[in-house]
């Protein structure tokens, strides 16, 4: 099973509208949250997997391999550049 890491706490700000958010939509923070993430990774998606391909090609692997090793904690992120809007 790969290692899972918990997401950081929230700045006040966004806290606050997450609670609003959550409160007007009848759910739970968690809840809303988890269908936020859920929605900008879809909405996201052919876009870190352009960004997938560039770095398994960078690394002479598919991106298959890289995406293998990315979830189970052995790709090698000591090369990787800061995200950058391409």
């Amino acid at each position: 099973m790969p290692k899972r890491f918990p997401i950081g706490p929230l700045g006040e700000h966004d806290d606050d509208w997450l609670t609003i958010w959550a409160w007007l939509n009848n759910r739970s923070k968690s809840v809303q949250a988890a269908l936020l993430i859920g929605f900008g990774i879809a909405e996201k998606k052919p876009e870190i997997e352009r960004m997938l391909e560039y770095m398994a090609k960078k690394r002479g692997m598919t991106p298959d391999e890289l995406f293998k090793s990315i979830l189970d904690g052995t790709a090698d992120s000591s090369d990787n550049e800061p995200a950058s809007e391409e």
